[in-house]
């Protein structure tokens, strides 16, 4: 499977490969001084799904990991708004058009874009989707990755992006790529992907309608292009609010759930979230973020009663996971070449996941139990204040497009309530003791990237 994730990459940055060939065929004639990298067009195409399909490589061991997430807190999730919603970028496009508003470029130049977008990202998901035949989270079918309900959704969104969020307000592009992302967390939602189906799928949509351009432009040349509305970008010293998705590895920094009553030791985990700031000065703003962290936690467990290995042949334990919404202070400070260093300093409430260590039972005592898993102990920890801070080096590669890495500390201390399997009633109803109360400490360190759309 990672030999089609590469594949995807190379696709992603090929444009950067013709470009060059070009240049270099040039230069020949005539001497162009080189210019920044960065603002190379096809930099500027293929960044973004590059990182995607990166991201998808990345969390390609884990994706189990987070669907266990959606299994705990709502596994019988399911809605079909991401069979609509997948639409409504495009159709923002011909309605705005229809309605008199322009966009960047003529209906007929826009649509022919589309069309080429359209047929590239068709073309694209069924390839992969007969090739691959990895199997839906749901086990409905073979045809999971990549995901074509979120290709379809991000080419929309670069397509609405392209034709008004570049042309005449960024909050265009804003909502629509919050739209497709939208898409992409209901598939999840409802167990029809994978979180690799789904990034995948995004980073295919993007390139898709880059490329659909690309082509487009090469055709069109300079006919069908409205008057410009403003310039291209904003100077630096603008106060740069924005929006951010990231992706992360989190690292416990503490152990004290190995304890003497459990023994679980967190192993590396994953983040996600949204991280966002107004700013009111070029430098000082208010920064908020929600996001999650999920831990996968080992099966080494003591003071477990010597008859459960007779009716048991393993141990599960469900992971370790915390969600959290802080607000503070940010710091944001510009630097050369549309470089920023950005930090933060945040708090609020932190929630941490209620689980269960399960014991696998061995076929001989599934009927006597009704069940070929029992939960043996119980952990539900209570919520908390927390908070976290933050720094980041980021990257300015588009008007309204960013990308950084950045490192985040969180800190939080809950208190665990245990309970423990302690006895069967006549009934069949199983009977759970409390063990004992102990607080537990989810400091963590996240390492990873994020994609910055800025609000200006």
């Amino acid at each position: 499977m990672i030999r089609y994730i590469v594949f995807l990459s190379l696709l992603a940055i090929s444009p950067f490969v013709l470009c060059a060939q070009n240049e270099l065929s040039d230069s020949s004639k005539t001497f162009i001084p080189s210019k920044n990298i960065w603002d190379t067009e096809a930099v500027q195409i293929s960044l973004a799904p590059a990182l995607l399909f990166t991201s998808s490589a990345v969390m390609w061991n884990q994706r189990e990991e987070v669907r266990k997430l959606r299994n705990r807190y709502i596994p019988t999730f399911k809605n079909h708004f991401d069979d609509y919603l997948q639409y409504a970028p495009a159709l923002t496009v011909f309605g705005l058009n229809a309605s008199g508003i322009k966009g960047k470029h003529s209906l007929q130049r826009a649509s022919v874009s589309y069309l080429f977008s359209a047929t590239i990202m068709a073309l694209a998901i069924k390839g992969l989707k007969s090739s691959t035949h990895v199997e839906r989270p749901d086990g409905s079918a073979y045809n999971s990755f990549p995901s074509g309900h979120t290709a379809n959704s991000f080419m929309n969104a670069t397509f609405l992006n392209k034709e008004y969020g570049q042309y005449r307000h960024p909050l265009y592009g804003v909502l629509a790529y919050t739209t497709a992302t939208g898409t992409a967390v209901g598939r999840q939602l409802n167990n029809r992907h994978w979180i690799s189906d789904v990034l995948a799928g995004a980073g295919i949509g993007i390139l898709s309608t880059e490329i659909g351009y690309l082509i487009t432009d090469r055709i069109y040349k300079n006919a069908g292009i409205n008057e410009p509305l403003g310039k291209k970008y904003l100077a630096e010293h603008k106060r740069p609010s924005f929006i951010e998705i990231r992706f992360g590895t989190a690292q416990m920094t503490t152990n004290d759930l190995n304890n003497y009553y459990t023994s679980l030791i967190p192993k590396k985990g994953f983040n996600m979230g949204l991280n966002g700031a107004w700013f009111f000065h070029k430098n000082i703003g208010l920064g908020a973020q929600f996001a999650f962290s999920s831990f996968p936690v080992n099966n080494n467990l003591k003071n477990l009663d010597p008859d459960v290995p007779t009716i048991s042949d393993d141990i599960y334990t469900q992971p370790a996971g915390i969600r959290y919404l802080h607000i503070g202070p940010a710091i944001s400070i510009p630097l050369r070449r549309k470089w920023f260093i950005t930090a933060d300093l945040l708090a609020g409430k932190s929630i941490g996941a209620d689980g269960n260590i399960i014991l696998q039972l061995k076929e001989d005592y599934q009927d006597l139990f009704k069940t070929n898993e029992l939960a043996y102990f119980k952990y539900k920890p209570k919520a908390t204040t927390s908070w976290s801070a933050g720094l980041g080096i980021q990257k300015r590669i588009g008007r309204n497009l960013g990308l950084k890495a950045y490192a985040n500390y969180f800190n939080s201390k809950h208190s665990f309530k245990l309970d423990y399997l302690s006895d069967i009633d006549p009934n069949g109803k199983y009977i759970y003791s409390n063990l004992k109360e102990v607080a537990v400490r989810f400091n963590h360190v996240v390492y990873g990237l994020g994609l910055t759309a800025y609000i200006w």
